[in-house]
């Protein structure tokens, strides 16, 4: 019933494991709920004020490393609407009474400003001895006081020059000069007219001050004594007002944005007459648990189906008015262990899988290191990456995607050590003989070696690409897209290895081994559609299933293989980088030479400080194209990467615990009741 969606969401929300299908109506009234929503909306961002302005406190580095005590505050109510009302009356009061003492803050500062100006003019005119009650007793000199933007004093000054004139100017403040011009009454209305042309500011004493200069200072100072109590007593008001409330600012707004994550769900799910339909996803283990605890709150009265179907339809109005189904796809709900979930921050930074799609971090989590540490091989650099990542990471309270971060580094900073070892590199020097042998004596067969790892990575892709044709119980795309692709690859890496770019003996026979695999690949996908004549499904590029489409789809697909595979060639190149800039380091510290204990200690220095600058910049690089080879030559293969993120509906209660209780139901009730008489 509509008059339970409220106890039902609350069940919801402490269940935290069902995401809302959020359904817009037009036929229903909205207007009530875009009013009362507008209002939650408008008190959140005055609370978000109020709390930038007395309880945003300036974020150090090292808070991240601090764990937050917050304490929860019981808040009582009878419902959400009269909590939500209650709190958004609080907020206003506070943030009215707060805005206007800025208010009355920001008058005495323009007046101060105001003040200050005519005290700086008056301290001026004072030093030259100037006084206005002594100018009105000036029969034939007429005085004239007045600003001047500084970059305009040179041209008055030889504007003047033929004049009759007697001018005096004094720096005023940045950009400005206070001049005292003394002319002849004669000569009054042409000096005024050069004056103004150089947009000088006549300064008149104010009517309130005194004519004589020393005593309108005096006045002044008297006045800026007053301004600055009141300004003085306005913050100690402003700041009572912060003191008194700040603890309350962050329950407030949780208690504001519960309610609006509460009406905002409510105002868009399926109502009708008396009754509503909340539609949403929830994991299949938990469907029973979940019908329990609803029909345990409304003791039964409500009805729980499960759609077996994994993808939903709905009607949607298309663009001349027809209603067509739409699969509305489940979200997405990652899952891997504590080694694998680090590595989920890489994968959202291209976009979450589809609910039938292969999930890549499993696998990334082992090449994204793999790769890293082939072109970062150092074992010193290694173990600093891993130690700091791991210590780094686990000093880390605040911000789970930093400490994924670090967990990452950690991961890479394993793989660095192994092919360090592997390599024989400590620091960047060769103090151990190779396990394996050194990229550096042999440039040639370590990048015939990176090209090895290209190919096996792309062709993990395209498998996996078949793989997810598969799981969409797509059998004629996985047999006639992706494994022709895949022996494409293999036959031309068979070609190519074994008869290099000898053309003459590719035509002789071995071409075809790229050859027909291209041409199944081409005509395989619409020769099936058309003998077999499927029943048509909506899927992903179904525009491409003609033959000239697939022709240039394969053109497209073979450039891009030949530029994917060259792309690893970058592991070699990288490994290099880090080779020459760790010999820039040792070769800057042997010229420094250690002929004195001062000279070796700053050797030593040099080491160090090198080593750390080449372990930051080029494992940033390096995490850089690392990343590169993932998103773009391997993701490019299988992953579309467009799925929604399983979001559960849940409201925050880290600041406050919301107890509704019958007896607060009746006292608020007889309030208004008691209200209503009074008028």
């Amino acid at each position: 019933m509509k008059k339970d969606v409220e106890e039902v969401l609350e069940t919801l929300s402490n269940f935290g494991e069902f995401h809302i299908i959020k359904e817009a109506q037009d036929d229903i009234d909205r207007s009530e709920y875009r009013i009362i929503i507008q209002k939650v909306e408008e008190a959140i961002i005055n609370v978000d004020a109020l709390i930038k302005q007395f309880a945003n406190e300036k974020a150090g580095v090292f808070d991240l490393f601090k764990e937050d005590k917050t304490t929860k505050t019981v808040v009582t109510a009878s419902n959400w609407q009269s909590l939500a009302e209650t709190t958004m009356q609080k907020i206003t009061t506070v943030f009215k009474e707060t805005e206007e003492l800025k208010t009355v803050l920001t008058s005495l500062g323009r007046e101060k400003e105001q003040l200050v100006q005519v005290k700086d003019k008056l301290s001026i005119m004072e030093t030259i001895n100037a006084d206005f009650a002594s100018m009105k007793e000036l029969n034939l000199i007429h005085a004239i006081f007045a600003s001047v933007p500084t970059r305009n004093i040179e041209g008055l000054q030889t504007a003047l020059a033929s004049k009759p004139v007697y001018i005096n100017h004094s720096k005023l403040g940045k950009d400005s000069n206070f001049i005292c011009v003394a002319t002849p009454d004669a000569h009054y209305t042409n000096v005024d007219k050069i004056l103004k042309t150089y947009h000088a500011e006549t300064f008149q004493i104010p009517k309130d001050l005194p004519d004589n200069t020393t005593s309108a200072i005096e006045e002044v100072n008297s006045k800026l004594k007053i301004n600055a109590e009141k300004e003085k007593e306005l913050l100690e008001k402003i700041s009572k007002i912060g003191e008194a409330n700040k603890k309350d600012f962050a329950v407030w707004k949780e208690t504001v944005e519960n309610f609006l994550l509460l009406f905002s769900t409510k105002a868009e799910i399926v109502q009708s007459g008396p009754y509503a339909t909340i539609k949403g996803f929830i994991p299949e283990t938990r469907f029973k648990e979940l019908s329990g605890e609803l029909n345990k709150t409304l003791c039964g009265k409500i009805v729980v189906i499960k759609e077996e179907d994994s993808a939903k339809e709905k009607e949607d109005i298309g663009e001349h008015g027809q209603q067509t189904p739409v699969k509305v796809m489940p979200p997405t709900k990652i899952k891997n262990n504590r080694f694998v979930k680090p590595f989920e921050e890489l994968t959202k930074l291209y976009g979450l899988p589809k609910y039938n799609e292969i999930d890549p971090t499993p696998i990334m989590a082992i090449t994204f290191p793999i790769l890293f540490g082939l072109m970062f091989g150092d074992l010193g650099h290694g173990l600093l990456l891993l130690i700091g990542g791991l210590i780094i990471g686990k000093l880390l309270k605040k911000n789970q995607g930093m400490k994924n971060l670090c967990y990452i580094m950690a991961a890479c900073g394993i793989a660095a050590c192994v092919t360090g070892v592997l390599f024989g590199e400590f620091f960047g020097q060769q103090v151990f003989a190779p396990l394996w042998y050194s990229p550096a004596e042999d440039i040639f067969n370590f990048l015939i070696f990176c090209m090895y790892v290209g190919i096996a990575q792309i062709i993990i892709g395209i498998a996996l690409e078949m793989v997810n044709y598969l799981v969409n119980h797509k059998v004629a795309d996985a047999l006639l897209t992706a494994v022709p692709k895949i022996a494409f690859f293999i036959g031309g890496i068979y070609v190519i290895y074994n008869y290099q770019l000898d053309f003459a003996a590719w035509l002789n026979g071995p071409i075809l081994a790229a050859i027909i695999p291209f041409i199944i690949l081409v005509i395989g996908k619409p020769v099936y559609l058309a003998i077999a004549k499927p029943a048509k499904t909506s899927g992903e590029h179904e525009e491409m299933d003609s033959i000239t489409n697939r022709l240039f789809e394969g053109g497209d697909f073979f450039t891009r293989l030949l530029g994917n595979t060259i792309s690893y060639s970058r592991i070699l190149a990288l490994l290099m980088a880090h080779w020459a800039l760790m010999l820039v380091v040792y070769e800057i510290a042997n010229i420094v030479g250690t002929a004195s204990i001062l000279t070796m200690i700053l050797s030593t220095i040099i080491i160090i400080v090198g080593n750390i600058f080449v372990l930051a910049l080029e494992g940033l690089i390096v995490f850089i194209h690392t990343l590169r080879l993932h998103f773009y030559e391997w993701f490019s293969k299988f992953y579309l990467g467009t799925g929604t993120e399983f979001k559960p509906f849940k409201k925050k209660h880290t600041y406050t615990n919301v107890v509704f209780d019958k007896e607060t139901e009746k006292q608020e009730t007889n309030n208004k009741q008691q209200t209503t008489n009074n008028k």
